[in-house]
C-alpha cells in the first residue's frame, strides 16, 4: 500500500516533470465510503461514512501572470490545460477540471487573495473515478488545502470547516451537482479507525471509534457512477417536492428526514406514489441510522450489519437508485460468512457495493463474490479491502 508520504512525494516530482520547478504546497485527500445514510444529508438528515486508503495527492505553485495550468496523471490525455485568471469561467475545458477551477472560483468569491492569482497543479491518483468513491470531493478537498496554504500566513490558516464548506460550495454551484455534505465532511474531518457522522441539518459532525476488528470491502461494479448525468437531481427533486407536499398537511416541517414515520403513514396519500415511496425510503433511512449508530456503540455488529443491507433493500424497492448489478454483488456478499451486511455505497446508479466485514472474511471469499458476479454479467469487478483512514492533509513546501 502507497503511503501518503510516498503519495506526495510522487506527485511533487510529477510537478516537476509537468511545469518545471518544484511546488510550493502539497495536499493529499482520500476518498470516500458512505457507511450508510443513503440521500438523507441533503434531505436533513444524518449520515455515517468513512475515509479510505485511496485518495488523490496534488502538487501547487502560484503563478504572477493570472495563467492557470493543470495536469492530472488520471487523466494524461489531455495533457496540460491551461486557461487564464479572466476566462476559466467561461473556458470550454475538459470536464474534471470543473472541480479544481470551482474551488479557486470559491476562493476568488471569498477573497481569498487581494489580487488575481495564477496557479499551476498537478494532479496524482490512487482513487478509481466513477464507482461512487467520491473522487470529486477528494479532488476539490486536496485544492482548497494546498491553495490555503499558498494563500494565507500559516497562523491565519481558514479553519478545515471553511474548507469543507468551500469545496462543497464549489461542486453545488460551479460544477452544478446538487450533493449534500457528506462526501466533503468524510474527506476533511475523518480520523483513523473512525467513522464520521454528519448531522446535515446543522452542518455538524462527530467522531465515532470503528471497532478494531471491523474493515470494509469495496467491490466495484461495471457500471460506471457519474452523479452530474444520473437521476440524482431527479431525485433531489421529488425529495423536494415530497416535502413541499406533505408542509401542506404539516406547516412549519423543513426536512424530510425528520419526519416520523407515523407521519408519512398518516399523510403519504397525498402524494403521488413516486413521491411517497421517495419519502418513505428518507424518513426510514434517518431511523436505520439512528439504529446503526446504537448498534455501533452497543458492539452489537450483527445488528450494524443487518442496517446496512436494510438500507440496500430500501434503496432498490423505494428510492430506485440500485441496479441488478449492484443487487447481485450485495446478495453474494451477504452469503459469505464475515460479512455483516452491505449495500450500494453513494448516490448510486451504478457504482460500488460496500460490505462491512470482521476478521473472519478472507480473499478467497471476495474472489467468490467475484466469481458470482462473473457469471452473471460475464465480467469480473475489482475489489479491495479498506480500513477506515485518515482524512486530508497539506503542508506548505
Amino acid at each position: 500500500m502507497t503511503t501518503r508520504h510516498d503519495a506526495l512525494d510522487r506527485v511533487s516530482n510529477l510537478f516537476r516533470r509537468q511545469f518545471g520547478n518544484a511546488p510550493q504546497s502539497r495536499a493529499y485527500a482520500p476518498g470516500r465510503v458512505e457507511v450508510i445514510g443513503n440521500h438523507t444529508d441533503y434531505n436533513g438528515g444524518t449520515v455515517v461514512g468513512a475515509a479510505v486508503e485511496q485518495g488523490i495527492s496534488l502538487a501547487a505553485r502560484l503563478r504572477d501572470d493570472g495563467v492557470i495550468r493543470l495536469y492530472s496523471d488520471v487523466q494524461s490525455s489531455d495533457g496540460v490545460i491551461e486557461t487564464t485568471w479572466e476566462a476559466y469561467a467561461e473556458a470550454d475545458l475538459a470536464e474534471w477540471t470543473r472541480y479544481p477551477l470551482g474551488v479557486i472560483d470559491e476562493a476568488r468569491l471569498r477573497a481569498w487573495s487581494s489580487e488575481p492569482f495564477g496557479l499551476e497543479l498537478a494532479i496524482s491518483s490512487t482513487l478509481p473515478v466513477g464507482i461512487g468513491l467520491s473522487s470529486s470531493a477528494a479532488l476539490e478537498m486536496a485544492v482548497a488545502g494546498a491553495l490555503a496554504n499558498l494563500l494565507f500566513a500559516p497562523e491565519a490558516q481558514p479553519s478545515r470547516g471553511l474548507l469543507v464548506e468551500s469545496a462543497h460550495r464549489a461542486e453545488n454551484r460551479f460544477v452544478g451537482m446538487p450533493c449534500g455534505l457528506l462526501d466533503q465532511s468524510v474527506v476533511g474531518f475523518a480520523r483513523e479507525n473512525g467513522l464520521v457522522v454528519l448531522d446535515a441539518a446543522i452542518n455538524r459532525s462527530m467522531s465515532l471509534p470503528l471497532p478494531s476488528n471491523v474493515r470494509f470491502v469495496l467491490f466495484r461494479s461495471h457500471i460506471s457512477h457519474a452523479l452530474v448525468d444520473s437521476p440524482y437531481e431527479k431525485r433531489h427533486r421529488e425529495c423536494r417536492d415530497a416535502l413541499l407536499g406533505l408542509e401542506r398537511f404539516m406547516p412549519g416541517i423543513r426536512h424530510l428526514a425528520r419526519l416520523h414515520p407515523a407521519d408519512l403513514d398518516a399523510y403519504a396519500s397525498v402524494l403521488e406514489t413516486r413521491l411517497a415511496l421517495r419519502a418513505r425510503h428518507v424518513v426510514h433511512e434517518q431511523r436505520r441510522v439512528g439504529a446503526f449508530l446504537s448498534a455501533i456503540n452497543s458492539g452489537d455488529l450483527a445488528a450494524a450489519g443487518a442496517c446496512l443491507t436494510a438500507s440496500h433493500d430500501s434503496s432498490r424497492a423505494f428510492f430506485d437508485n440500485s441496479t441488478p448489478e449492484l443487487d447481485a454483488l450485495v446478495a453474494a456478499a451477504n452469503a459469505q460468512p464475515g460479512v455483516l451486511g452491505a449495500r450500494l455505497s453513494g448516490g448510486g446508479w451504478g457504482g460500488s457495493v460496500v460490505a462491512m466485514v470482521t476478521e473472519e472474511f478472507e480473499e478467497k471469499q471476495a474472489e467468490l463474490i467475484c466469481d458470482s458476479y462473473e457469471q452473471l454479467f460475464e465480467i469480473r469487478p475489482h475489489w479491495w479491502q479498506t480500513s477506515a483512514a485518515a482524512g486530508m492533509i497539506s503542508e506548505s513546501v
